[in-house]
């Protein structure tokens, strides 16, 4: 079957959006910031710009395309509480571009419990804007990922929406998150992630629909 075939109208839309944002991306890496960030800094004495996070949620029985291009709101989605997921990242943000970009990448662990029992590692690079209006009341930030997600089993739930009854180990991770603060403790973030792993619509591994979660997290800077 042909790739075109496969792929609907919402999910070309939504194809086209993460297209926007690596091109995003890349512009802001070749306008770069007065000193250029290495990765090399990854492993580098933390100053403020390490973070742990932990967050942990239930399941969402709705496709990724319905959830962002259908029902937003996250009290329209229907989440199941006989699936639950928890999970532990670290990070480091690179110094800012264009005054309110940052980069981040994420190294994680995570563990799904209830119908499914399946251990999940994943490494992400997350672009994050920052320097809203409302900061001075509300510290927020908006972040969206793109990296690889590996999965220690198939789980019969991943192999129902993948499309083809097999699945993968290894999908793409994409975890859209916003994030607010206290003005007085802006290292203490609480954070809303959509944790969510797939084929992209095929293009990794053939495999199509994944596991996602609507998760609530804390994350403290140091």
């Amino acid at each position: 079957m042909a790739l075109g075939r496969i792929i609907t109208p919402r999910a070309q839309r939504l194809r086209r959006s993460l297209a926007g944002l690596l091109a995003l991306a890349l512009a802001l890496v070749a306008t770069g910031p007065v000193a250029a960030w290495s990765p090399d800094e990854f492993f580098s004495r933390c100053e403020n710009d390490c973070a742990f996070s932990l967050f942990a949620g239930d399941y969402i029985e709705d496709s990724l395309n319905d959830m962002l291009l259908m029902r937003p709101p996250p009290t329209g989605w229907d989440f199941t509480d006989e699936d639950q997921f928890v999970g532990l990242a670290f990070s480091r943000r690179t110094r800012l571009y264009a005054r309110h970009f940052t980069f981040e990448p994420e190294f994680g662990v995570g563990q799904r419990y209830g119908r499914q029992d399946v251990t999940e590692v994943w490494g992400a690079l997350f672009l994050r804007y920052q320097g809203l209006p409302w900061d001075a009341y509300l510290p927020t930030t908006f972040a969206v990922s793109t990296g690889l997600n590996w999965a220690s089993e198939i789980s019969e739930t991943e192999r129902e929406r993948a499309r083809d009854g097999k699945g993968d180990n290894l999908m793409h991770y994409l975890a859209p998150e916003v994030t607010f603060a206290l003005p007085d403790a802006p290292d203490s973030q609480l954070f809303f992630r959509i944790h969510h792993r797939s084929g992209v619509f095929g293009l990794v591994n053939d495999a199509h629909g994944g596991a996602h979660y609507g998760t609530i997290g804390l994350r403290i800077w140091f």
